[in-house]
């Protein structure tokens, strides 16, 4: 009984390791790949275009634009970017060319193979994520106020955590979608960048529901002044105010809805037919 669990384990490892072998290999030789790296390493032009031309005396110091690129274009942009472009267009470009159908008829866990090509989607999305990291970050230090020391490293380590938890909850949510709908994309695209910009300003506590809420709270605490968001409207200001979570509350609730979101996209695969009208011959 021993033997036949050790070897369903190991056939299990297997089948992870061939989707995510797969997931990898193909991954790579797209051009959103390319795309997506050059994407990463943009925010790098930032810090060496004020280096360059900016003579003013109370320019920006490097930890400050350090601070607004890590926080506003890697963690709360391009996040849930690498994880649509890189998650969830791989599942859609195998459901929407039917080759799901035949790797699914092989005797391939469907389990493994959901695991499988989110851990292809993780190597790649945080590679890419800390190159684009650990460049801007350089490229900062010469602007000074920011160096290559303990506390500058200890930032920038910080900053790379908690892209990668986002990493791992748009990209568990993207895989849900991509097994669960239609038009995941448009989906992804309206709670990604519409209804979590949304919540996280107007009053209330729709906020909760959101993953950048709990991202904002693993922020180095002392890395910028944190302050209070208002929704402008044509009657005037409203404050919202923050209800703050711990940066440990945050990181359980994030690896639980990881756990959820990949469980239901498992759900959705071994429920749900991926077929197209054309071919079981009807209009």
């Amino acid at each position: 009984m021993a033997i036949l669990r050790i070897k369903n384990i190991g056939s299990l490892f297997l089948d992870i390791k061939t989707s995510f072998l797969h997931s990898l290999t193909i991954t790579l030789r797209r051009d959103r790949f390319l795309l997506m790296a050059v994407i990463c390493v943009l925010p790098v032009v930032i810090p060496i275009f004020v280096a360059l031309f900016s003579r003013a005396m109370f320019r920006e110091s490097g930890l400050e634009i350090f601070i607004r690129l890590s926080e506003q274009v890697y963690v709360h942009t391009l996040t849930p970017l690498l994880a649509l472009f890189i998650g969830l267009i791989g599942i859609r470009e195998e459901v929407d060319s039917l080759t799901i159908v035949y790797l699914l008829t092989r005797p391939v866990s469907k389990f493994a193979w959901i695991i499988g090509r989110f851990l292809a989607y993780m190597l790649i999305s945080t590679f890419l994520l800390g190159v684009g990291l650990f460049s801007t970050f350089f490229a900062c230090v010469v602007l000074g106020s920011i160096y290559v020391d303990f506390i500058g490293i200890s930032m920038l380590l910080q900053y790379l955590g908690v892209g990668i938890m986002g990493l791992m909850g748009y990209g568990a949510i993207s895989l849900m979608l991509g097994c669960a709908t239609n038009y995941p994309i448009i989906i992804g695209v309206i709670l990604f960048f519409g209804w979590e910009k949304i919540a996280n300003v107007i009053p209330g506590i729709a906020d909760f529901w959101t993953i950048q809420k709990y991202l904002d709270s693993m922020f180095p605490a002392l890395a910028s002044q944190r302050y209070n968001r208002a929704v402008m409207t044509v009657i005037g200001s409203f404050q919202k105010e923050l209800f703050f979570v711990s940066p440990q509350r945050a990181f359980i609730t994030l690896i639980v809805l990881t756990i959820i979101f990949l469980v239901l996209a498992i759900w959705f695969v071994l429920w749900r037919e991926f077929t197209k009208d054309r071919v079981v011959g009807t209009r």
